[in-house]
């Protein structure tokens, strides 16, 4: 046994077969590729094909106001277009089909409701007819009312800023770019807000809830050349978690860290991955036993008893996978919908509705939006662990280049951050 708090390190082999992975939130879902960051919402997912990772400015304004509450930040919401064109698997099929069976987060009847108040446009044309069926390489853009979700008042830092490459030290709760509810709320989005930085492509990505070193290509040239070192393993990625439990040495095999924390309760641990799954690291914590502190998805006892480990759940898989979705929904996004505006949602649907003028400006759209479901929803402010994570991007690496952050404070001995904030 290793002695309370030890900092030690775990070794990902990428082996996941026996492990539960769930995707639960949108902003989780991260593809990286560019169409995504400009659909109207109506995919969830893959895009089907693969596409040059690139993020393109787009209609979403640029001065959106906010306020701070208690150190969350809120965006106001607006009005913004989303695009993309028709998909494969939507040839053939009505419009308001597609758009009502894989945009999920709207109302049921928001689809017919969008589409007679003229918010649906192909090819550069208001659609009202909620009959229309899409066609092979039809353009559809769909004007609505954007509600995103807060993120932490926190600052994106600089880690290094050359010709090639812009490498960052992202903070957590916001997505690297468009996804889900977030669009602006994203490191892609405050950058190009913030520090008027466009035109980079992803290198990589990390998950909403975690911090660390983010890496862009700032041409395509840098972009290939770093994707095809990352293809062929050249890649060290190292990271740190705080676990629960004091971890033993004989479960796998360890190699002692450079500095120790801990108070008998935890420990904070640094794991060098060999792949890069998703929540490959918070699969493999709450496998051994020792899930990271606060993960709202992987430690929970709505994994059984022993919270996952050794993969005992004691259900099957399709049962554990709605009990988790389920619960992390009403976790996190509990809200109540305002008496009436599901009548009125029905009655809008089956009934006579006046279209919209067509190209409203986006000045001159209300500020409340009257069919939005977000508009008509009583808030549940999340809480702090819906916000961060207890996983960091320490460094990434090769024999060529290294980029490291600074430890963050969970991963350091207390009376050490007291030292160093009265020096």
């Amino acid at each position: 046994m290793i002695e309370e708090g030890k900092t030690e390190t775990i070794r990902e082999e990428g082996n996941d077969s026996q492990k539960v992975q769930l995707d639960l939130e949108d902003e989780e879902k991260e593809s990286s590729t560019s169409e995504q960051q400009k659909d109207i919402g109506l995919k969830r997912g893959s895009t089907g094909g693969k596409e040059k990772e690139i993020e393109r400015a787009d209609d979403t304004p640029m001065n959106v106001g906010y306020k701070i509450v208690d150190g969350i930040r809120y965006l106001d919401p607006y009005w913004a277009p989303w695009r993309t064109r028709t998909k494969g698997r939507w040839i053939g099929r009505k419009l308001v089909e597609c758009f009502a069976q894989e945009f999920l987060s709207a109302n049921k009847h928001y689809a017919v409701v969008a589409a007679k108040l003229g918010r649906m446009y192909v090819n550069g044309k208001q659609i009202t007819d909620t009959d229309y069926v899409l066609k092979n390489g039809d353009s559809i853009e769909h004007w609505g009312h954007r509600h995103e979700h807060p993120i932490l008042d926190c600052q994106i830092k600089f880690v290094a800023d050359t010709e090639d490459l812009l490498v960052v030290d992202k903070p957590a709760s916001l997505p690297v770019h468009s996804c889900g509810q977030y669009s602006l709320h994203t490191v892609l989005g405050m950058l190009r807000t913030q520090h008027n930085i466009t035109g980079l492509r992803v290198l990589h990505r990390l998950d909403r809830t975690t911090s660390g070193i983010l890496m862009f290509a700032k041409n395509y040239r840098t972009d290939l050349e770093f994707k095809e070192t990352l293809k062929k393993g050249h890649w060290v990625k190292e990271y740190v978690c705080k676990v629960d439990g004091v971890f033993p040495e004989e479960e796998i095999p360890l190699q002692p860290a450079n500095w120790n924390v801990g108070d008998g309760k935890t420990s904070v641990l640094k794991a060098v991955i060999d792949t890069g799954r998703t929540h490959q690291i918070r699969v493999h914590a709450q496998f051994l036993g020792h899930p990271i502190v606060g993960d709202q998805i992987y430690n929970s006892d709505a994994w059984g008893p022993t919270r996952g480990k050794d993969a005992d759940y004691q259900k099957n898989y399709e049962e554990l996978g709605v009990i988790i979705r389920d619960r992390h929904k009403m976790e996190n996004w509990l809200e109540e919908v305002l008496p009436g505006y599901e009548e009125m949602m029905e009655r809008m649907a089956t009934g006579e509705v006046t279209p919209e003028p067509p190209f409203i400006p986006r000045e001159q759209r209300p500020e409340k939006d009257s069919v939005c479901l977000s508009c008509n929803v009583i808030k549940k402010p999340p809480s702090r662990a819906h916000f961060s994570l207890n996983l960091h991007c320490l460094k990434y690496e090769t024999e060529k280049w290294s980029y490291e952050t600074e430890l963050p404070d969970w991963a350091i001995e207390p009376h050490k951050i007291s030292n160093e904030a009265d020096s």
